[in-house]
This record gives C-alpha cells, sequence and structure tokens, in this order.
C-alpha cells in the first residue's frame, strides 16, 4: 500500500508545524521524492504520472488558500508532496477531509474563547460582519484584533495529517 508510505510525513510535518509554526522544505522534498519513487515502483510510467496529477492537484486544492492568507505555504507544499502517494482523486478527497477537520480545530479555538476568558473573543468581532451582511447585502472583513484566539497561528499540518489518515482508515476494507 504505497498510501501508507506518507505516515511519516505527515506526522513529522504536525510536529515540526507544532512545535515552530513551519514545515521544512527539506521534508516536503524528501517526501515528494519517496512518493513519485513508490509510484513508479509500483504502477511504471503510469505511476509517476498519477504522482504529477496528485502533486499538482495537491498543490492547487491549498494555493487559494495560501494567497489569501489562510494557511501557509508549507501547507501547501505538504498536500502537494502527499498527492504524490495518493493520486489525484485520492488527494482531493483527502484535502477535502483535511479541511473539515480543520474547521472544526478552528471552532474549537474560537469556542475557547467562551470558556477561558483571559483570551479576546472572536463573537463580537463575528457578529458585527454578520449584522452588516445581513443589513446591506455585502460582506464586511473585520481582522481579528491582537491577542484575539482566531488571531493566532494554527498550525494547519496537524488537520492535513489527522485528514488524510481519516482518508487512509477509510479507504480500508472492512472485510
Amino acid at each position: 500500500m504505497i498510501e501508507i508510505g506518507f505516515i511519516p510525513l505527515v506526522v513529522f510535518a504536525a510536529f515540526t508545524d507544532i512545535k515552530s509554526c513551519r514545515i521544512p522544505n527539506a521534508l516536503i522534498l524528501a517526501g515528494a521524492a519517496v512518493g513519485f519513487l513508490l509510484q513508479g515502483w509500483a504502477a511504471g510510467a503510469g505511476g509517476v504520472l498519477a504522482a504529477t496529477y496528485g502533486l499538482l492537484v495537491g498543490l492547487a486544492i491549498l494555493l487559494p488558500g495560501y494567497l489569501m492568507g489562510f494557511t501557509g505555504a508549507g501547507d501547501a507544499k505538504l498536500m502537494a508532496a502527499i498527492g504524490t502517494f495518493l493520486g489525484p482523486v485520492g488527494v482531493l478527497q483527502a484535502a477535502l477531509i483535511s479541511i473539515f477537520v480543520g474547521g472544526i480545530i478552528a471552532m474549537g479555538f474560537a469556542l475557547s474563547a467562551l470558556i477561558l476568558r483571559h483570551s479576546i473573543s472572536p463573537w463580537e468581532r463575528y457578529s458585527l460582519m454578520m449584522r452588516t451582511l445581513v443589513t446591506t447585502g455585502r460582506p464586511l472583513y473585520i481582522p481579528p484584533a491582537k491577542g484575539e484566539v482566531m488571531g493566532k497561528k494554527f498550525p494547519f499540518a496537524v488537520s492535513i495529517a489527522l485528514g488524510t489518515t481519516t482518508w487512509i482508515v477509510w479507504q480500508w476494507p472492512l472485510a
């Protein structure tokens, strides 16, 4: 199972993202190289083509988030490296699950502001943005205040690790 080969990559990426808020390029390049090698070994030229398409799809999925400032460049490159293992359809599914997991974790961060009063809550800002949208029909973005829980760096590699591992488990046959 080529797909299991990426697990050390995502685990190490998650730990380094938590520790330093960065994912090393050397890790991503090594992961992508291993993905290409495994795909080529298992399926020849077709496997290398699948790895190439997977890399492109993985990058394309998180690149808009990076360009809008929602994710880091390392997150987009990590998803591209994972695409070399999973191929284009697999990385698309794994990325959607990872984004869903990231949304759940982000909601946990936002809800923690209600429970832990030492951080600035985002809910007043969200309420003002929603009222503006309902009243004027136009969206308004208000950036997080300094010290607000939603303004803190979020290690998205954790969501990627959980989402892609969930995809692997989902793919395993039950019998």
